[in-house]
């Protein structure tokens, strides 16, 4: 077998969080929770994840582990929180201590909540609930204050909560953050091989959307609104009009529905359409549309007059956090999914959480698979939210808008890490090998969100029987996507099918499968390893999806890794 490790890349952008510090008692918590309701934001308590992780009470964890087993879990906990972004954030008493607040705090609007000693020796309570004061409380709180004095100070803006309300309080924090960071369409900047471009995210982005066409192409003419026909009359026609508005000269064309806009024949029919308007490279493109429409329009300016500027308008949670970023464009060919394309960087994204509105939920879920691959792959926290979020039923989960944004974030950082997809920003296959193939197999029929949520199950199952995942991880998954509606009960498959599609997957290496897993602090790609031994887990799992599971049971896999060691 051989591997290769694909480390998460730093993220960058984003809306800016708000770091809470102080001593405990202070309120962080209980003003944070009422805080992150007035600013419409997720709330995050790193101590409470602590315990969560160790399965203890902080408490128990310093009697049975030690302090020093909390500290080093504490200062992951706040790297791993800088990786958020537009998140309420309440630290621990002590992480002020530690250099990962630094990080953290950079960037961020950071408040430190302050009470004298003799107040917050009347709020803790029962003593015994709090280790580092329970033998003595009021000497041992003022002595830790003293030595934490100068961190405190550095932190943040002091807010004093001496006799006020938890109300009180959570309102002044959230002036505070409304004063220093009050614009709710964050820009995401993506880093391509010649030049960098804007991603905005948030209500109303779209209105921005003549702004940005006058900063990132100012000399262009003519606007070619090309939209996928799902969304012709909605979103489309509605940036044709904002456009036109603005005193725009606009033209309009459209593509097919879905994968079928894919094929060279629907390509044609948009080349044909651009000749009859003359669009020269003088224009701009502006693609409207679900990720499979915006794969083929991306690919029709590609392609036209050597390249057409474009501006992606995604419609769809798959097509704001993956297709619409990054540049890849392509068609399918020969039953092989995107097996013809190019790299055509756009220009401008403008992603407009609205826009998903008028589409069923069903189909809006879809791309949030995603999203929870964006999480596996480089945000531990944000996979914990995901984990906790109450189940979907028929609606999306709660902070649809921050979830959207995290995963650009994290799609423009591969992007920028490696724009032309050679080595690292490989990553982003995760559970696509097994969902190209499932796709193909099923016509199409079954969705690509639906299909990437049984990849990434398989994809992290397969990972744990090469001892590279982390052995609680499948069962997280599954937590979180059966949570989101994405693992939903599935047709039977001809299993000679999946595995034949599998066989045209453009991600093999030499003649021999390649496929992405989950490893501590990214992902790895290995290569080598028997096919049968690879597809073991996915027949396992179209086995548990599947209205006919015996049909699927696989046979049994040969675990060899090429002419390396049986994995393991």
């Amino acid at each position: 077998m051989r591997e290769l490790r694909l480390p998460a890349p730093a993220l960058r952008g984003g809306q800016a969080n708000l770091v809470l510090a102080g001593f405990s008692a202070t309120g962080k918590t209980s003003a944070g929770v009422l805080a992150a309701e007035l600013l419409g934001m997720p709330f995050v308590d790193l101590d409470q994840l602590a315990e969560r992780r160790l399965g203890s009470s902080l408490p128990e964890v310093f009697l049975t582990l030690g302090e020093a087993r909390f500290r080093e879990l504490e200062a992951e906990l706040l790297g791993e929180a800088a990786r958020l972004s537009g998140t309420v954030i309440a630290t621990g008493g002590g992480a002020v201590l530690h250099r990962e607040f630094a990080t953290l705090a950079g960037g961020a609007v950071a408040v430190v909540l302050t009470a004298p000693p003799e107040e917050i020796e009347e709020r803790l309570g029962d003593p015994a609930t709090r280790p580092l004061v329970a033998s003595a409380p009021g000497p041992r709180i003022r002595e830790l204050l003293a030595e934490r004095a100068l961190a405190y100070s550095a932190a943040g803006t002091a807010v004093d909560t001496t006799g006020k309300s938890i109300q009180e309080v959570a309102g002044l924090v959230a002036d505070r953050y409304r004063a220093q960071a009050n614009d709710k369409a964050q820009r995401v900047t993506v880093s391509g091989p010649h030049a960098e471009y804007p991603v905005l995210v948030g209500e109303g982005t779209l209105d921005r959307l003549d702004g940005l066409l006058r900063s990132q192409l100012p000399k262009a003419g003519r606007v070619v609104v090309v939209s996928d026909q799902a969304v012709t009359d909605s979103a489309g026609a509605l940036v044709g009009e904002t456009l036109r508005t603005a005193g725009r000269e606009v033209l309009t064309a459209a593509v097919g529905r879905g994968e079928a806009s894919k094929q060279i024949a629907a390509v044609t029919e948009l080349w044909d359409r651009f000749q009859a308007l003359a669009v020269d490279r003088g224009d701009v493109i502006v693609a409207v549309g679900g990720g499979a429409g915006l794969d083929a329009i991306g690919f029709a300016a590609a392609t036209w007059a050597r390249g057409i500027p474009w501006v992606t308008v995604p419609t769809t949670i798959l097509a704001m956090v993956d297709a619409s970023i990054g540049g890849k464009v392509a068609i399918d060919r020969g039953g092989a999914k995107n097996s013809v394309g190019a790299f055509h960087q756009p220009r401008a994204v403008v992603c407009d959480p609205s826009l998903l509105l008028t589409l069923p939920a069903s189909l809006a879920r879809d791309g949030l698979a995603e999203v929870v691959k964006s999480a596996v792959l480089a945000s531990p926290l944000l996979l914990d939210a995901l984990v906790q979020a109450r189940p979907a039923g028929e609606g999306l989960p709660p902070h649809l808008g921050w979830l959207i944004e995290q995963a650009v974030r994290i799609k423009a950082a591969y992007v920028a890490a490696d724009p032309e997809d050679l080595g690292l920003r490989q990553s982003l296959n995760l559970g696509h090998t097994y969902a190209h193939g499932l796709e193909a197999a099923s016509d199409y029929l079954v969705p690509h969100g639906r299909a990437v949520a049984i990849g990434l199950v398989a994809a992290a199952r397969l990972g744990v029987s090469l001892g590279l995942t982390e052995e609680d991880l499948p069962a997280q998954l599954q937590g979180a996507l059966d949570r989101i509606g994405l693992l939903e009960t599935l047709p039977s498959m001809d299993r000679a099918r999946v595995r034949a599609a599998l066989l045209l997957d453009k991600k093999w290496r030499r003649g021999e499968p390649a496929f992405v897993v989950p490893a501590r602090g990214g992902a790895a790609l290995v290569s080598g390893i028997d096919l049968d031994f690879a597809l073991e887990p996915f027949w396992e799992l179209l086995a548990e999806a599947s209205r006919e599971g015996p049909e699927l049971t696989a046979v049994p896999a040969r675990a060899r890794a090429g002419s390396g060691p049986a994995p393991r």
